[in-house]
């Protein structure tokens, strides 16, 4: 009778470990979401140096079933030379807490930036280097989220075809502060974003290029890490 006591709590507890191993998997199992994501990016030169940028942005996900995020991205620009500019802008974004929910949290950021844009090749690759702090003030949180941001974005104009590029493009972001009331902005990477597309120029002030985007989002435990692939289309107007 003893042995057989000990066998059925060894039993148990067997089956006790691969039940928490199991919850362990399925709580830490990264989830993915395809998602279109559509930007129309208006730049003006206002004046010798003084720029002004525009961004309108909609991003449809829950597999591409309902309009999840909303985005107003309003900037000006310093041009210290014709390559680097100094940036500072205000972002509001209005999120969905669900797919079946009329009600949205709205996040206010601020962000400060500098780029690097320049040619080679006869001016038949462009390439650029763009930085960005941002202070995120979120749905209740008191104190704003910081976070880094670094994107290097090439493109390649196609000879003879000079009005079509293809484009590549990678971006991470970095949280530099802890977040006490959410416990996925903790300091540290937080994302990145690879894309790969193709562009075209209709004319010298409208471009429109279309590609593949690929997010990983680093997530804390127990929570998954989450994997977006994206569908998206820039609309560029430059005046």
């Amino acid at each position: 009778m003893l042995v057989k006591w000990q066998a059925n709590r060894f039993s148990s507890a067997i089956m006790m470990m691969g039940l928490m191993t199991n919850a362990n998997v399925q709580a830490t199992t990264p989830t993915s979401d395809f998602q279109t994501w559509l930007p129309v990016n208006i730049n003006v030169k206002l004046t010798e140096q003084l720029r002004g940028f525009l961004e309108f942005q909609q991003r449809i996900g829950n597999d591409n079933s309902h309009l999840t995020s909303t985005m107003i991205r309003p900037a000006l620009g310093w041009a210290i030379n014709q390559q680097a500019t100094l940036w500072i802008g205000y972002l509001m974004s209005a999120d969905s807490t669900s797919p079946s929910s009329n009600h949205y949290l709205i996040e206010n950021r601020a962000f400060q930036g500098f780029s690097w844009r320049d040619t080679a090749n006869e001016k038949q690759f462009i390439w650029e280097v763009r930085n960005r702090l941002e202070e995120r003030f979120l749905p209740r949180n008191s104190d704003p989220s910081i976070r880094w941001r670094t994107r290097v974005r090439v493109e390649q104009l196609i000879p003879n075809h000079s009005s079509w590029s293809v484009i590549a493009s990678d971006e991470i972001f970095v949280n530099l502060n802890d977040n006490t009331h959410n416990a996925q902005l903790q300091a540290g990477a937080q994302q990145n974003r690879a894309y790969l597309g193709v562009g075209y120029r209709f004319v010298p002030e409208f471009q429109i290029e279309t590609g593949f985007l690929y997010q990983h989002v680093w997530k804390k435990d127990p929570s998954g890490d989450q994997n977006n692939k994206v569908w998206m289309t820039n609309f560029n107007l430059n005046f």
